[in-house]
């Protein structure tokens, strides 16, 4: 269930926050029920599944949820104070919007320059924002900790009050159709060596930035996926918010007087960044992907929870139905009214209908035979080719 939710939460093109309830309440049920391990498992697990369905887009919708579920459930379940679930749930929050902030302002816009430059163009005129970087910073900050402070008290009282009322007997689920399972083509390259080339390009897009690198990386990108044939679905929304950041490098620069030239180079580097991810996610398949993950949890199963992601990882349907079912939980919340009592009344109910209809599924258990070749190699040593280009 959190899987599905998380999905619908990173689809939708609004109420991501909503949605996303669902999702949180299932794992917050869960580690209230059997533990934080079992909880942060499940919610690790939920998340990679997603990027296994829809690649790295909009990754960060869900993630709050899916990183402060557990631990507020684990409260829950240990009779803590609501005050001291407020305090947890909020300081995670905060830390990651102050994580997304330094990436949006080093990554996408390039430097606290444009941030900066962008910031005075558009509040200079008001005359009474404080200016300068450290009033960027503190005005920024200050409206990410009202938006902190807002979901932070809904999100805890939704949590507390699905716990609370659990519905002994969920109401029967009604019979979905399930899609078919899809025939999905296997990928032309080893997955892990196309998730080695993927980190090896972004790596070099986030070190050396250059107009040679930029044009490098773009030409690698053209010519492996002209041969890796990559799916064609992830690249709908992922070129989507390539768009979107590269728009957001180019016009922080220009607000910021950097240049033309300036302004061009770093909204390459954004759009390259998140073509990149999404290339990993279509030239690697779902399949593919998936197989990635669950081998990377394998070599990192000592740490806590995350054996149990692996475990919750192999019992999901990799299929249409997940995708189906995120739809019919978007249908759903749509119809409901706009007041928070019911719409988490709504949640709860689907949350605990679902997940006393759900079919089990059995684990993966074994690991796909993967095999490096010449041809995989190539492709990985073609990704540092951009590098070259400053030699000399």
């Amino acid at each position: 269930m959190a899987t599905v939710s998380f999905l619908a939460s990173r689809v939708s093109p609004s109420g991501a926050f909503v949605l996303a309830l669902a999702g949180g309440i299932a794992v917050a049920r869960a580690a209230a029920v059997y533990g934080w391990r079992i909880g942060y498992g499940a919610s690790l697990a939920a998340m990679l599944q997603t990027t296994v369905l829809m690649g790295p887009a909009r990754f960060n919708g869900p993630l709050t949820q899916a990183m402060t579920a557990p631990l507020l459930g684990y409260l829950y379940s240990r009779g803590t104070s609501l005050g001291l679930q407020l305090v947890a749930c909020l300081a995670i929050r905060l830390t990651h919007y102050a994580v997304l902030l330094a990436a949006f302002v080093w990554i996408i816009l390039g430097g606290l320059d444009a941030f900066t430059g962008s910031y005075e163009a558009l509040t200079g005129w008001l005359g009474f924002l404080p200016q300068g970087t450290s009033g960027a910073l503190i005005v920024t900050a200050s409206g990410h900790a009202l938006g902190a402070v807002m979901y932070t008290t809904v999100q805890v009282l939704v949590y507390r009050r699905a716990l609370r009322t659990w519905p002994r007997t969920p109401a029967p689920v009604r019979a979905r159709i399930t899609p078919e399972a899809q025939q999905l083509r296997a990928p032309r390259f080893d997955p892990r060596a196309i998730a080695l080339a993927a980190t090896v390009a972004f790596v070099i897009l986030l070190a050396v930035p250059t107009w040679q690198v930029l044009t490098g990386v773009a030409a690698w990108l053209l010519l492996s996926s002209v041969v890796a044939r990559p799916e064609t679905e992830p690249l709908r929304l992922g070129l989507a918010l390539t768009a979107l950041l590269a728009l957001s490098a180019f016009t922080g620069a220009l607000l910021a007087d950097l240049g033309m030239e300036e302004a061009a180079r770093r909204a390459t580097r954004a759009a390259l960044l998140v073509v990149v991810a999404t290339w990993l996610r279509a030239a690697a398949g779902a399949d593919g992907l998936r197989e990635v993950f669950a081998r990377g949890l394998r070599w990192l199963r000592w740490v806590p929870a995350v054996r149990e992601a692996q475990i919750a990882l192999g019992h999901l349907d990799p299929r249409a139905s997940l995708a189906a079912a995120a739809r019919e939980l978007i249908a759903r919340v749509g119809d409901v009214p706009v007041r928070p009592l019911a719409i988490a009344d709504a949640v709860v109910e689907w949350v605990a209908a679902e997940a006393a209809g759900a079919p089990r599924k059995e684990g993966a258990g074994t690991a796909r035979e993967v095999r490096l070749r010449v041809r995989d190699l190539a492709l990985v040593a073609l990704a540092v080719a951009p590098v070259l280009t400053l030699v000399g």
